[in-house]
Formats: C-alpha cells, sequence, structure tokens
C-alpha cells in the first residue's frame, strides 16, 4: 500500500462531505450514520456513472482502476470496496436499515468511536477466548484430533479390531 494513500474511513467522510456523489450522505452526522447507494448492476436502468462512482472513485484512489488504460469493471470496483468496508474495525453495517432490493437500493454504516471501537475489539476478542474453551483450538500440523468416544463407539472399534476380515485368502487353505 502506498504511503501517501489516504486510509479509507478519512476517505469516505471526504467522499461524503463532499456531495458529489448522489444518494452517498449523513443519515445521522453526530451518530456518524451514513448511507451508500448499494443498487445491484443486474437491475434494469443500472448506469456506471449514475450507481458505481463510489466504487470507481476507491478503484482510482487504491491504484486498482488507472482511467484510459484500464477497462471498467464495477462488479470488481464494488467487491474490493465491499470487502475493505468489511474489514474496517471502526465501521459497522447497520443491517437492520439497509435496504438491499430495488430501484433506490443502499447500505447504512456507521463510524464507531475510539471507545466502541475498543469494546468491538475486545468484544471479539472474548467470542475467540471462548471459542478457545469451548475446544475450537488450532492444533498444530501434524497433531490428531482429539475427540471422545462413547462406551458404544469404543465397543464397536474394539469388535471391528478382532472381528477377521472374512475378504482376505490365507496362503495355504
Amino acid at each position: 500500500m502506498p504511503v501517501d494513500r489516504m486510509r479509507m474511513r478519512p476517505w469516505l467522510e471526504q467522499q461524503i462531505e463532499s456531495g458529489q456523489i448522489q444518494g452517498l450522505h449523513w443519515v445521522n452526522e453526530e451518530k456518524k450514520i451514513f448511507q451508500i447507494p448499494w443498487m445491484h448492476a443486474a437491475r434494469h436502468g443500472w448506469d456506471l456513472e449514475k450507481d458505481a462512482p463510489l466504487f470507481m472513485n476507491w478503484a482510482i484512489h487504491t491504484g486498482k482502476y488507472r482511467p484510459g488504460i484500464d477497462k471498467p469493471d464495477p462488479k470488481t470496483w464494488k467487491a474490493n470496496f465491499r470487502c475493505a468496508m468489511n474489514s474496517l474495525p471502526d465501521i459497522e453495517e447497520v443491517k437492520d436499515k439497509s435496504m438491499k432490493r430495488g430501484s433506490n437500493a443502499f447500505r447504512m454504516y456507521r463510524m464507531l468511536t475510539s471507545h466502541e471501537k475498543a469494546v468491538k475489539k475486545g468484544k471479539k476478542r472474548i467470542d475467540l477466548e471462548q471459542r478457545a474453551k469451548r475446544g475450537f483450538q488450532k492444533r498444530k500440523a501434524g497433531t490428531p484430533r482429539k475427540f471422545k468416544m462413547s462406551k458404544e463407539q469404543r465397543e464397536d472399534s474394539l469388535m471391528e479390531e478382532t472381528t477377521p476380515d472374512s475378504t482376505v485368502l490365507f496362503a495355504g487353505k
């Protein structure tokens, strides 16, 4: 990643403040809740200039698209933008407020304060610790999986080991 590139959150705030992208705006600036137009490209009336400028701007900003040199690829721009948004620890989607269908589809997001970000990070750490306690720990390569067998399963496996295989022919008979 180039050193001089602006990080996504300030870049996104700049895009919202500019008012240049239709549908990209603050829903509640005080709570840092904003809306991003998110129309599906398969919808009738979808237009590159109208429905993908934010994704294109992000692709240009990150160097993934060079206008006049690279062929426009809005599907990839949108996927890259979505992945970048999902990876941000200080921005979360407000899923129950997003509208993912229709000609006015949008996603709603909220920028977290540094305190909320720390709480979210702590929550994730606690979730990982709880998963580890339940036995979802990573194993070292080559280490067999540990699992508990019931008494019946143990008896069945012993029986399988001591029962002769009828498909084996013995030499000499």
